[in-house]
């Protein structure tokens, strides 16, 4: 969590980063000056939780008169169209206009938040006709730039709409209205807020760093609103949870005894999908926009993490903390397929790192990873600088099993349909007991949907 003057608000209490200050100074001479940052620990959740809250209370948001101060700061120049998060453009009219650039570009769902056209006879002229036979989705929201419209109401369908369409990595998606300042760049702040967890002020500063925009006065202090709406539900979260004594993300998540037949059925459904698969295998693979799942030799080359420009890595087969392993005297089955690395090795990188021991056993509850691994690479791409990687020895079984359970948790796909995104690109094999969690995970999201 940042400070509080600008940070996010996670959805669950896993989803707290902190980027701890190593008490060493050792410089690495790889990258002088830098140091290599922790990612959060299992078992310093409620802590984190009790943290976050705290900052949250302390937290006081800008009032729409700051933020447009914020907003002057910005000193570029604007332009047509601008890529303000990956896939996602800003843009203005004639962009959205122009069939050419829009298949230059790949834009495959357009966000048109401008106010619906008509002809001289009073009749609506449907805009989604002009793009027809380019295999667009359009969606429009009929906004007015005026401070008195009420643009809120289309705050969450059209976040739906962004995240729902970026659910598919290969899909790109034109916001616009008129200029692609004020509506459309209202609806996207909006969406960074709602699907991603960002604050407004860290929204704007976000889009500013990239474009030049300028949300009118009234849609400003809606902005604001949902600001504060936010950050409440997100109190009342971490009340619940600590309340809860953290049971979404410390207790294995439990087999509903219903569905058990129906569990054994996916399992075989997916392990028939899984040898369908006819990649060869490969060291390293980006599976999701910035991020790759990978082997032990991809964790292990700092030379080549640097040149991917990775940041945050996830450590699927990290060695188990325990007293033998803490006095230098681990215990062989500690080790045993295990990636010895942790935040020491890269240190001098800048990379965030997270480790969870992970055994590749059918019997092994993997499954209390889950929350804490997803929100780690949720949190990680919250900034879209940022690169994962997410390992184990081979890459095949512990790191795709977590990677499919974010796809899950936070793209809410399906674990069929996770597991054939992945297919995709690279080939994996989760044992069967890590299937049947994932299983077990997939019953239990669609039962909270």
């Amino acid at each position: 969590m940042t400070e509080p003057a600008g940070g996010s608000i996670g959805k669950s209490s896993s989803a707290i980063t902190e980027k701890n200050t190593p008490t060493e100074t050792e410089v690495d001479p790889a990258d002088e000056g830098a140091s290599c940052l922790p990612g959060p620990s299992c078992s310093n959740i409620e802590s984190q939780i009790k943290t976050e809250l705290s900052l949250l209370e302390m937290y006081i948001p800008h009032g729409p008169g700051k933020l447009r101060n914020r907003l002057k700061e910005c000193a570029l120049d604007w332009t047509p169209v601008t890529e303000v998060w990956p896939n996602v453009f800003l843009g203005n009219e004639e962009t959205a206009l122009d069939r050419a650039m829009l298949k230059t570009m790949g834009i495959t769902h357009i966000l048109n938040a401008a106010e619906i056209e008509v002809d001289l006879h009073a009749n609506i002229i449907p805009r989604e006709l002009h793009y027809q036979g380019m295999d667009i989705t359009y969606y429009n929201v009929p906004a007015l730039d005026e401070d008195m419209f009420d643009i809120s109401e289309y705050f969450f369908p059209a976040a739906e709409f962004i995240n729902k369409a970026l659910s598919n990595p290969e899909n790109k998606v034109l916001v616009h209205c008129v200029q692609g300042v004020s509506r459309s760049a209202t609806l996207f702040l909006a969406y960074l807020m709602i699907q991603h967890d960002i604050m407004v002020e860290n929204a704007i500063d976000h889009v500013t760093g990239v474009r030049w925009i300028s949300p009118n006065m009234g849609f400003l202090k809606q902005l604001t609103a949902l600001n504060s709406t936010l950050v409440e539900k997100r109190k009342l979260q971490l009340r619940e949870q600590l309340k809860r004594g953290n049971e979404d993300t410390e207790k294995p998540i439990p087999e509903p005894q219903e569905s058990k037949q129906r569990i054994e059925e996916t399992v075989i459904h997916l392990k028939h999908c899984l040898q369908k698969c006819t990649l060869d295998q490969t060291s390293a693979t980006e599976v999701w926009p910035s991020v790759v799942i990978g082997d032990e030799h991809t964790a292990m080359d700092r030379a080549k993490l640097k040149q991917r420009g990775i940041t945050h890595i996830l450590n699927a087969a990290a060695i188990k903390h325990n007293l033998m392993a803490s006095l230098g005297m681990p215990r062989k089955e500690d080790l045993l397929r295990k990636v010895k690395t942790g935040a020491q090795y890269y240190k001098g990188m800048n990379i965030t790192y997270y480790g969870v021991p992970v055994v590749d056993d059918p019997l092994f509850d993997i499954s209390k990873y889950f929350y804490p691994s997803a929100a780690f690479i949720h949190q990680a791409l919250s900034e879209p600088e940022n690169k994962v990687l997410v390992h184990c020895s081979d890459g095949v079984s512990r790191s795709p099993t977590l990677f499919l359970a974010y796809l899950m948790i936070h793209r809410k796909m399906s674990v069929e349909d996770a597991i054939g995104h992945v297919l995709k690109v690279r080939c994996i094999w989760p044992n069967l007991g890590f299937l049947k969690q994932l299983a077990v995970l997939n019953s239990k999201l669609a039962c909270q949907q």
